[in-house]
């Protein structure tokens, strides 16, 4: 049992953002309000949209009157569910890269093979991202003068999953091979060699046990750079599931998200952000209290695994103390009942 309190809190966060908003969609039908003129009871008229943040519009509404509290709840889930679901896809497969990694090749080769994927962290997954899915996930335009998607919007969702996990598992897999290299130097493992342990039985009964808990650390530091990637795209324009882009050459619309996903707020609102900046805030904060939350449970484990090696520690050296101090009694009691 996790005791850690940063755990739970960060943990209880991201449900409330789930389940809040799966509540959304199963009562109000993902219905979000829209006031675009406000009027007191005597039907004298109060202002118009968009509204400040305020006890009626936590936080405010955009210039058509939506309801932005209530965009944000209802892009939650696409939101966090994505992120959970990259991350975990990400540690999963780079976990099976580093396998052969770790185990078949031999050191020098491992060695050359991460300085020269090393070089790769100097390069910006953003911009290898915006132009692989810049085609899939913007709307286009016909010669009939007709506006369609090349995917669908569950294909979308697909290959942005799959483009997004697939661009970290190479630096990924050779980070997890290090480490995974590292635990095959161990005493412990040396020690399971000469007994005469399989290398199946290595990785199941001893490499995967010791791997597990870092495993964990990592898919939470994925998570929250799933995040920062998602702010990026935002920023241009390609939206998670899609980006609705308005063709009208006299009076176009801006872009728009399909699914209102959190990326999709920040980049619609952005260029609004110095006539109204409250208009943005509520989908920046919301990412914030997200990468928070996520640092917390990574935090939490990690201070649960640092303090339950203490706690096992101090237990083996009481329990040596019992039985030292049990020894002692029992040779003193021997000599006494000798001498009797």
């Amino acid at each position: 049992m996790i005791r850690s309190i940063k755990f739970w809190v960060g943990l209880s966060i991201l449900c409330v953002f789930i389940f809040s908003s799966f509540g959304f969609a199963l009562f109000y039908d993902s219905d979000v309000r829209q006031v675009q003129l406000l009027y007191d009871d005597n039907k004298n008229l109060i202002g118009g949209a968009p509204f400040e943040p305020s006890l009626m519009f936590p936080l405010g509404t955009d210039p058509l009157g939506y309801d932005i509290s209530q965009k944000v709840l209802q892009g939650a889930k696409f939101t966090l569910i994505a992120v959970i679901a990259i991350g975990v896809f990400r540690v999963l497969f780079s976990f099976i890269v580093a396998i052969p990694f770790a185990f078949y090749l031999p050191e020098k080769i491992r060695k050359g093979l991460d300085q020269l994927l090393s070089s790769f962290y100097f390069i910006p997954l953003t911009i290898i991202a915006v132009f692989i899915l810049s085609p899939i996930l913007s709307e286009q335009l016909s010669a009939e003068g007709e506006e369609f998607f090349l995917y669908s919007f569950t294909e979308r969702i697909g290959l942005e999953v799959i483009i997004l996990t697939v661009l970290v598992v190479p630096l990924l897999g050779s980070m997890i091979g290090n480490m995974m290299a590292a635990v095959l130097k161990e005493e412990f493992i040396e020690g399971a060699k000469l007994l005469g342990a399989s290398r199946w039985r290595i990785f199941t009964k001893h490499v995967i046990p010791h791997m597990l808990p870092k495993l964990v650390i990592v898919w939470c530091q994925q998570c929250v750079q799933v995040l920062i990637i998602f702010t990026h795209l935002g920023y241009f324009k390609l939206f998670f599931g899609g980006t609705d882009i308005d063709f009208n050459p006299m009076m176009a619309d801006p872009p728009k998200s399909l699914s209102n996903e959190w990326s999709g707020l920040v980049g619609d609102y952005y260029i609004q952000i110095h006539a109204n900046p409250y208009i943005a805030l509520g989908p920046i904060i919301m990412f914030g209290v997200a990468i928070y939350a996520f640092q917390l449970i990574g935090e939490g484990f990690q201070h649960h695994l640092q303090t339950r090696h203490y706690k096992k520690t101090n237990h083996n050296r009481v329990l040596e103390k019992q039985i030292l101090v049990s020894k002692t009694k029992s040779s003193f009691d021997f000599v006494h009942k000798r001498s009797a």
